[in-house]
C-alpha cells in the first residue's frame, strides 16, 4: 500500500530555524517531524511518497540513511502544487487504495482503524474528522447517520452551525477520484474535488484525543506538552547539584544541567546540550548542541542547534535560528 505526505509549506511562522531546515525536520520529542508523522502509517503501507519543495534535498539527505520502515520518495515540486497538484503528479505511480497526509500535523488518528472503516463503507474516499468547539472559522462537514458526507460549508455563520466535525486533514483515497483533478494546477482538493464526489461516496471518520499543527511556536510547545509525561533521561545526564526536575521533562543523550539549575514543566532538551548553573527553563524546546550560560533563563521557547545563550540572559516568548548567539 501506498501513502502520500503533503510537505511542500516553507514553514514562514517558525522562522529562523526554518531558514535552516524545512518544517518536516524540525525536532518533536528529540525526532524529526516527519518521522512522527510516518509513524502514524499502517504496517502495511510500504511505500511513502513525500510531496515538498522547499529545501528538499534535506530530506532527501535525510532518508538516505533510513534503513527502517517503509521505502520513502521525495519527490521534489519545482513550484508550489497545491494538494490535488501533488496528488496528480505521481498519478502514474499510484497503485490502490492510498493514504494522504499533511507533513505538520501530529495527532492520535489511528490510521488503520480509519483504512478497515474505508474498506468497509466503499466510496472513492473517506476524510478524518476532528471536532472543534467553533467550527466558524474552518470547513464544516456534514454527515448523514451511515457517516456519509452529505456537505461541506467553509466557514459557516454561528447560525448555520449544525455539525462540529471539521476536516482533520488525513484521507484514505481510491485512485480513481486523481481523474478529478487537473495536472500542473495549485489546487485544492477540499474546495474543488471533495464537493464534486458526493455522489460517489465520501466519507468522514471522526477521531478523538489530540491534533495539533505544527505550523507556529505556540503549537510546537504544544505538542510537547501534550505528549511529553513523567520525567525521561537519555544517557549520560550530567546533573549537578540540586537540580529539580519538574516533569514533564525529556532529556536527550549526552545533555548537562548544572548546579541549582530547575528544568520545567514542559521541557525538552535535545542531545548534548549544556546547561549552567542557576539557570530556569520552562515551557520550552532546545534542540541538540545548545549552550545555555549561567543563570539564564528561558521560557515559552524554542532555540535552535547549536544555539548559544550567554549568561544571565531572560527569553520569553521567542524562536532562536540555528548557530544564533544571544548576549547577555
Amino acid at each position: 500500500m501506498q501513502a502520500v505526505i503533503l510537505a511542500g509549506g516553507l514553514g514562514t511562522r517558525l522562522r529562523p530555524i526554518t531558514f535552516t531546515r524545512p518544517k518536516p525536520l524540525i525536532p518533536i520529542l528529540n525526532r524529526p517531524l516527519i518521522d512522527v508523522v510516518i509513524e502514524m502509517l499502517p504496517l502495511e503501507v510500504d511505500e511513502v511518497f513525500i510531496a515538498t519543495g522547499y529545501m528538499g534535498d534535506r530530506l532527501r539527505a535525510h532518508f538516505g540513511s533510513r534503513r527502517k520502515g517503509p521505502r520513502v520518495e521525495v519527490v521534489i515540486e519545482a513550484s508550489p502544487l497545491g494538494t490535488c497538484g501533488a496528488l496528480k503528479n505521481i498519478e502514474s505511480r499510484i497503485k490502490g487504495t492510498f493514504v494522504v497526509l499533511n507533513g505538520d500535523v501530529v495527532c492520535s488518528l489511528d490510521v488503520t482503524k480509519m483504512l478497515a472503516f474505508h474498506r468497509k463503507s466503499g466510496g472513492v474516499g473517506t476524510i478524518a474528522l476532528w471536532d472543534v468547539e467553533d467550527p466558524t472559522a474552518f470547513g464544516m462537514v456534514v454527515l448523514d447517520k451511515k457517516s456519509r458526507i452529505r456537505e461541506f460549508k467553509e466557514k459557516p455563520r454561528k447560525e448555520d452551525v449544525v455539525s462540529h466535525s471539521v476536516n482533520a486533514g488525513t484521507y484514505i483515497l481510491e485512485p480513481g477520484i486523481l481523474s478529478m483533478m487537473e495536472p500542473g494546477r495549485e489546487t485544492s482538493i477540499e474546495t474543488q474535488v471533495f464537493p464534486r464526489v458526493l455522489k460517489k461516496g465520501l466519507h468522514g471518520f471522526g477521531f478523538r484525543g489530540y491534533w495539533y499543527d505544527a505550523g507556529t511556536l505556540d503549537n510546537v510547545l504544544a505538542i510537547h506538552q501534550g505528549l511529553m509525561s513523567g520525567v525521561k533521561k537519555g544517557k549520560d545526564f550530567g546533573r549537578g547539584k540540586d537540580v529539580a526536575l519538574n516533569g514533564p521533562v525529556l532529556i536527550g543523550d549526552g545533555a548537562s544541567a548544572g548546579d541549582h539549575t530547575r528544568l520545567g514543566p514542559s521541557t525538552c532538551i535535545g542531545n548534548d546540550v549544556r546547561i549552567g548553573a542557576g539557570c530556569r527553563l520552562k515551557d520550552c524546546v532546545l534542540h541538540d548542541r545548545v549552550r545555555v550560560g549561567k543563570g539564564a533563563s528561558i521560557e515559552h521557547c524554542i532555540i535552535g542547534e547549536d544555539a548559544e545563550i550567554d549568561d544571565g540572559v531572560k527569553l520569553r516568548n521567542r524562536i532562536i535560528g540555528d548557530r544564533e548567539r544571544v548576549l547577555g
